[in-house]
């Protein structure tokens, strides 16, 4: 009788971790390559209310910057104004977009994403090529899909496309030895600020000076 308690508590207590175990890996799916190519299509024209139109209305996004935006309209509002300025000329280049099918109605999505032509706002140069993550939850809706989260993460390099490793490989691979820099780490340059001084946006980092 204990067993049996304490199966059904899982299943209640984690319904999103069996979902997730139970689903298939990452694959391709045509709709959602189609789906994404919009939305880089959309960006890259700067048009912001298309880009926020795959959105559902409350759906809840981080930025690679840790804000929380909800909904379409936040969405819309948010990224025109950064295509005012730091963004009127940048264009995004999505890649390696990976599909898990939870549902028949339900998608989990990760992409790598790269943004070139961005500017500062106080100079107007280059604020250098910047790459990162994106995750999304998807949700099908009639022909197409919506996008119920999604979040971002940033990171200073290029991401590499994934590439399966054979259980031989995963078996042989043993963990990095930690090393420590030999030069101090990069000074980030801040491009846009708020009022309090807070960062919004950085730049492509500078090479610290060395002591």
């Amino acid at each position: 009788m204990r067993k049996l308690i304490s199966a059904a508590w899982l299943l209640i207590a984690s319904p999103a971790a069996l979902l997730l175990a139970s689903s298939p890996a990452f694959a391709a799916d045509p709709t959602i390559d189609v789906f994404e190519a919009a939305q880089q299509a959309a960006w890259n024209v700067h048009d912001a209310a298309a880009y926020a139109d795959a959105f559902d209305q409350n759906a809840d996004v981080i930025t690679m910057l840790g804000w929380r935006w909800t909904g379409q309209a936040e969405v819309a509002r948010n990224l025109g104004d950064g295509f005012k300025v730091v963004y009127a000329k940048a264009h995004l280049r999505i890649s390696d977009v990976q599909v898990r099918t939870l549902t028949p109605d339900l998608a989990l999505v990760t992409l790598s994403w790269s943004i070139d032509g961005g500017r500062t706002l106080d100079t107007g140069l280059s604020a250098g090529e910047q790459h990162g993550l994106e995750t999304q939850l998807l949700q099908r809706r009639g022909e197409s899909w919506v996008i119920l989260s999604q979040q971002d993460t940033a990171s200073s390099v290029a991401m590499p496309a994934a590439s399966p490793a054979s259980p031989q490989t995963q078996q042989q691979a043993a963990p990095p030895a930690t090393t420590f820099p030999a030069t101090p780490p990069p000074v980030r340059r801040c491009i846009v600020a708020r009022a309090n001084g807070q960062c919004m946006i950085y730049g492509k980092p500078k090479p610290a000076p060395t002591p």
